[in-house]
């Protein structure tokens, strides 16, 4: 019954996200969190996570900013640098505020560890932040505050929720760099 309810929600997403990706244009965004929280062991015990993701999706929506986006997600993470977990899902955008959206993904994926069995996961995150849009290309930067729950599919009474900061790649990596060969050469790479 849990699969013939996946496979109804999966289409009703498709159907939705279709027109939408046919006469759209693709934003794309990817970034580095850190966070931290709780999590559920078997038999009930809890402590603490640190976790460290790198997250990224492209997203379709009409031609302007400020629009309800969809479009498929990746996560990466790693928590208590005792698992190496990915995950792939669907990321719905929605505008708040010019420029200040709430992304809701949703997502399966993979979980290998070594304090604890490997196994299929699920996630849910919600995030807040801001997201800007690129008129001349498809990066559109991000910065976000966010909360995730995962599950254990092999064994549901094993979950966890985190929280954290997300920054975007290219302020931290793309943006220093250019700023530094710009400060090499001495003027404007453009010119």
């Amino acid at each position: 019954m849990n699969h013939a309810l996946a496979v109804v929600a999966a289409c009703m997403v498709a159907g939705v996200a279709a027109p939408t990706v046919a006469h759209g244009d693709a934003q794309i965004s990817s970034r580095l969190g850190v966070g931290g929280g709780a999590r559920r062991l078997d038999g009930g015990a809890i402590d603490g996570r640190f976790e460290m993701l790198l997250r990224a999706e492209a997203l379709f929506g009409s031609a302007r900013p400020d629009v309800v986006r969809v479009g498929p997600a990746l996560d990466f993470r790693t928590g208590d640098f005792a698992s190496a977990e990915i995950a792939g899902g669907l990321t719905l955008l929605l505008p708040i505020a010019k420029g200040w959206p709430l992304w809701i993904t949703a997502g399966a994926g993979y979980a290998a560890r070594d304090d604890g069995p490997s196994g299929a996961i699920g996630l849910a995150t919600l995030a807040f932040g801001y997201r800007g849009y690129d008129y001349h290309d498809i990066y559109g930067f991000a910065v976000d505050v966010y909360v995730t729950s995962r599950v254990d599919f092999e064994e549901p009474g094993r979950f966890e929720v985190t929280a954290g900061l997300a920054f975007d790649l290219a302020l931290i990596f793309v943006l220093p760099a250019m700023a530094i060969i710009t400060w090499a050469r001495g003027g404007d790479p453009d010119e």
